[in-house]
């Protein structure tokens, strides 16, 4: 082959390398789209995620089902609902009852929490008079009632144990008189 020959040949390759790496170029950049009117085309996300989504967090309620067992309903909440007071928000909710309809709350209607306190890795709750004189003559729906609680707030990681109290009292106990307040309650109870 002449040198002519080889020249052209090398410049072709050159050329044609050039044109690949443009092509490959313009292919990998992103062009703007225009509209009809030759403005371009705003790229906007399907959805943001607002500040709300954003802060919600599960918590755990426990609640009885058809077969008359504890079940959990996980409940979305705004996290600042939990950063004041999470003990009393969770049990709030709990007493407002489950969101799924086939679940039910042994947890006797009425009952209102008149204070809780954290002691170490003990939560104390005090109850309004409602959560005995309410409560149904049932041994069954007075250990749902107390394992709703117990599951609930044991879910906290800093609690551990859980006592109860009625106006302040921790003497009494439920009609069926078969559960001791003045014990501490774990989630094994």
């Amino acid at each position: 082959m002449n040198e002519k020959n080889k020249r052209i040949i090398v410049i072709s390759s050159v050329v044609l390398v050039i044109l690949i790496l443009v092509v490959i170029v313009f292919c990998n950049i992103g062009f703007e789209t225009l509209d009809e009117n030759g403005v371009p085309k705003e790229i906007i996300p399907e959805e943001e995620i607002s500040d709300e989504q954003f802060r919600e967090t599960t918590i755990s309620l426990y609640f009885v089902n058809e077969n008359n067992q504890i079940v959990e309903e996980m409940v979305k909440i705004d996290s600042k609902e939990l950063l004041s007071e999470p003990y009393k928000t969770a049990m709030e909710l709990l007493l407002n009852g489950p969101k799924d309809k086939t679940l039910k709350s042994a947890i006797p209607e009425e009952t209102k929490i008149n204070k809780i306190e954290k002691v170490g890795d003990c939560l104390n709750i005090d109850f309004s008079k409602e959560f005995i004189d309410n409560q149904l003559e049932d041994v069954r729906e007075e250990s749902h009632a107390l394992n709703q609680i117990i599951n609930t707030c044991t879910q906290f990681s800093e609690i551990n144990k859980v006592k109860f109290s009625v106006e302040g009292k921790s003497d009494v106990s439920f009609k069926a008189g078969n559960i001791d307040f003045n014990q501490v309650f774990t989630r094994e109870f």
